[in-house]
């Protein structure tokens, strides 16, 4: 029976592209491929379209667009405050923008992470700002649009959006929905995040507010109580920072909020690495779902090389599409089984009895027999635990439908 308190996934960014948002390395690509745009030249650019530095800025830059453009030639010095928000955008661009678009574009870098590593020296911690702030923007706007189940694509056809979509977090809630202890269970079981993303929290929240009629407010102190811990940070609580809620005014704290595995490297808070370590300890279960085993990554979870850690718990873990050389590096880390050498014959180390002078050939083969017998129990016993020691080519869907259950 699953005791309560026992279950910890460890997720990473490939459990939230079901629902529309992107891996590292695809976030690296939507940054390279963004429009930074150029210096603005006239005002009347602003009031065509609302620029991006507006959503990052609102410290620096305090235009309220709400019906700005019908009451703008009404509003007393509304010229004069157009050509200050002009020249501050232009400033932030030369200082910050122009530099940083030039440097990702070119970049030799696999993800965001890895580029921003660069940036944390004093004289360009403005661009690392600057690069967390918008990360924030795309995964504020992804967010916003994943919330429709459906949008409508080019020629009026349908296209699929990404809440509407049946993933590993609604099967993972349908099972959780089928205890009576749901609440405990939902409670006690710990994510291990690292991902900026809330999609977790709001998949959560719409079960609580949906299916278990909870108001918003008790669904928000339901969610807050839950152990939901972002290890590098994320974009913020819903009841502080809606859900798809791009423009929030609150860009320089959710920068303030975010740190790549560098900055928490160099700034490591022990007791909080001591904290995620006792949830291993104490789990019976570990899932690790779309993540991508970066040694720091684990490491910052205190998970070492040869995951001691987690030896005598049960763990599950994907792996889809990765190479059989990168599954074995995986499997050697973490010590577990690669899903498909399940049926391969463990290979029959060899036995050396140390023959002393005074051995009959008679006792040499009892204790070569006896060596021989203790060797394949071992092996035996590695076979059964290696069944719940799982590396799987799969997705998360496929391991909460596989391995999650309550027996």
């Amino acid at each position: 029976m699953t005791t309560l308190n026992s279950d910890v996934f460890i997720i990473g960014a490939g459990c939230s592209v079901p629902y529309g948002f992107p891996t590292g390395a695809m976030l690296m690509q939507e940054l390279k491929d963004f429009d930074y745009k150029d210096r603005v030249e006239y005002t009347a650019q602003l009031l065509l379209d609302r620029h991006y530095l507006f959503d990052l800025y609102p410290e620096h830059l305090h235009i309220t667009f709400d019906g700005y453009k019908e009451k703008a030639r009404q509003i007393d010095g509304y010229d004069r405050r157009l050509n200050s928000e002009k020249q501050t955008i232009n400033n932030i661009i030369s200082s910050i923008v122009k530099d940083f678009a030039k440097s990702i574009r070119h970049s030799m870098m696999v993800s965001t992470d890895e580029f921003l590593k660069n940036r944390l020296n004093q004289e360009k911690l403005v661009e690392a700002d600057f690069g967390k702030r918008l990360i924030a923007r795309e995964i504020l706007m992804a967010e916003k649009e994943s919330e429709n189940s459906y949008i409508r694509g080019g020629e009026g056809k349908k296209k699929e959006r990404w809440l509407g979509n049946i993933d590993w977090i609604q099967h993972f809630l349908s099972r959780i929905d089928q205890q009576d202890k749901w609440e405990e269970i939902l409670k006690q079981t710990v994510f291990l995040t690292f991902n900026y993303d809330r999609v977790l929290e709001y998949c959560i929240f719409l079960y609580l507010t949906s299916d278990k009629q909870y108001a918003d407010a008790d669904a928000h102190a339901f969610i807050k109580e839950m152990q939901i811990h972002h290890v590098n940070g994320f974009i913020g609580p819903l009841e502080e920072i809606p859900f798809g809620a791009v423009e929030n005014g609150k860009y320089h704290e959710i920068a303030g909020r975010m740190a790549t595995v560098w900055e928490k490297r160099q700034n490591r808070d022990e007791s909080e690495k001591a904290k995620y370590q006792r949830f291993l300890n104490n789990a019976q279960r570990v899932y690790f779902m779309g993540f991508s085993y970066i040694p720091d990554n684990l490491e910052s979870i205190g998970i070492d090389r040869g995951a001691i850690i987690i030896r005598n718990a049960n763990v599950y873990a994907t792996a889809m599409g990765l190479s059989s050389q990168n599954r074995l590096r995986i499997s050697s880390y973490l010590d577990l089984k690669d899903f498909e050498k399940r049926n391969e014959p463990e290979p029959m180390p060899e036995i050396v009895i140390r023959r002393d002078p005074f051995m009959t050939d008679f006792q040499y083969q009892q204790e070569y027999k006896q060596k021989e017998k203790e060797v394949k129990e071992q092996i035996k016993r590695n076979r059964i635990r290696y069944e719940d020691r799982v590396l799987k080519d799969a997705s998360a869907v496929d391991l909460i439908l596989d391995y999650y259950t309550f027996s």
